[in-house]
């Protein structure tokens, strides 16, 4: 989400005009995008920020930007925090960029300071940046096209702070959504990634937006992947489905509905891949997660999806050292990891996040223990992978080329031996030679 943000405020500064620069020195403008879900990551945002205080007292007439959830967090004061900064933007607001630009321009100079966040440290209302800026993406940036359907969060899961700087959950119109796929240009973008704090609370019910995507694509007028009036993809376009791929995330398992699997297993574009977070592998804790489902609901879902999309991917996420985690706690996670299968896991130690219910919570967990069940976590996520990607080589899987590298179906990273610019963007065959935990390798045999 935090690319497809960047995205549009990169087609905003585009569209007035900027360009790229090669570095920093060279910037007239500097945005920083922000993400605090976890300490680690605010940290980095904030250091970086404070490194900027130096060119700008080289550069009298830099402009710096902080943009995103540093913006909205409780308890920061980013005025005071980063004096050097002149534009402060929250999140899914692009569109102040715009304003702000517009009336500098207007003044023929940059206005000395601006902040764009509500009143003060307001959260963004909740249909804030519907209908907004569209994106546009930097050349070389990738293949994919990120297509934000909904803003916001409605769980309030106890370690989260994304409900208190991004807001309430807000859904995009359907209509809206699938005139923006509409636009988009095939050739440059034949993957689409689908993207909310938990899409399967889509308002306007996420089958039925998988499905409408689904017909249009199939239709006359999108056949081969491009809208009516384009030019098709080339004959070598490959074995698999007609393009777009569609990809989506992230799916709350409490919220992960028959009807979104079903529509899954029926389709033709959208991909067997699930990002499913199971945060934890023992009951209390996920109770004071509020997370809202219990480890055996977790088994069973995953049962039902394997049983009905026969080869499904999922991943998932996982946080060690949450308050009052014992080692029997998390060994639990550890067994569920081994038990699931999952095909790859991002892991996390937990870090107290302001304004959460966990932050009332004592952090009683030592940093040492923290670091050491992370590392053992990771150890057995590598080794269970590994696993999963092993049952693959031999098999010929459908790829879509990225140059060097590219990624099935099922989201699984595929290295060649050399790239492949005459297939960039299309759907290969590729043989599976060898397997790693996080990648395969393979040849491509066909084109």
């Amino acid at each position: 989400m935090n690319v497809a943000d960047s995205e549009k405020l990169a087609g905003i500064l585009s569209s007035a005009g900027y360009e790229a620069a090669e570095n920093e020195d060279k910037a007239d403008i500097i945005l920083v995008n922000t993400c605090v879900v976890r300490k680690s990551a605010e940290d980095r945002a904030t250091g970086y920020i404070s490194t900027l205080k130096s060119l700008k007292e080289d550069n009298s007439q830099l402009r710096i930007g902080v943009c995103g959830c540093l913006v909205t967090e409780p308890g920061i004061e980013v005025k005071k925090l980063f004096p050097h900064v002149d534009l402060f933007i929250a999140p899914n607001q692009p569109e102040k960029l715009q304003e702000f630009i517009s009336s500098s321009t207007k003044a023929s100079l940059w206005s000395p300071f601006s902040i764009f966040d509500g009143e003060g440290k307001k959260r963004p209302s909740p249909r804030s940046g519907e209908g907004g800026p569209r994106a546009k993406r930097v050349e070389g940036e990738g293949l994919t096209k990120y297509l934000t359907i909904m803003q916001g969060c409605d769980n309030f899961c106890s370690y989260c702070i994304v409900p208190y700087v991004r807001g309430r959950e807000s859904s995009r119109p359907i209509e809206e959504v699938i005139n923006e796929i509409l636009n988009i240009d095939f050739r440059k973008h034949p993957e689409i990634y689908l993207l909310g704090q938990n899409v399967n609370s889509y308002k306007y019910g996420f089958a039925n937006l998988l499905r409408m995507i689904e017909n249009n694509a199939l239709s006359t007028e999108w056949r081969g992947g491009l809208p009516a009036g384009r030019q098709g993809p080339p004959a070598k376009a490959g074995v698999g489905e007609a393009l777009p791929w569609i990809r989506f995330m992230t799916s709350h398992p409490r919220d992960m509905s028959d009807e979104i699997i079903n529509t899954v297993a029926e389709s033709h574009n959208v991909c067997e891949f699930f990002h499913l977070p199971i945060q934890h592998g023992d009951d209390e804790i996920l109770k004071k997660m509020n997370r809202g489902y219990t480890i055996d609901y977790y088994r069973k879902l995953v049962d039902r999806i394997r049983a009905r999309i026969p080869g499904v991917s999922i991943t998932s996420d996982v946080i060690v050292g949450f308050p009052g985690e014992t080692d029997d706690q998390f060994r639990r996670t550890l067994y569920i990891i081994e038990e699931i299968r999952f095909d790859a896991v991002n892991t996390l130690a937990y870090s107290v996040r302001p304004a959460t219910a966990a932050a009332k919570l004592s952090d009683d967990v030592p940093q040492k223990v923290k670091d050491e069940r992370l590392q053992e976590v990771m150890k057995v996520v590598e080794e269970v992978a590994l696993l999963q990607n092993q049952k693959l080589v031999g098999t010929t899987q459908a790829v879509l080329v990225e140059g060097v590298s590219g990624r099935t179906r099922t989201n699984k990273i595929v290295k060649f031996a050399s790239a492949r610019n005459d297939l960039l963007g299309r759907v290969a065959s590729v043989k599976i030679n060898s397997a790693r935990s996080w990648a395969l390798e393979g040849e491509i045999t066909n084109g």
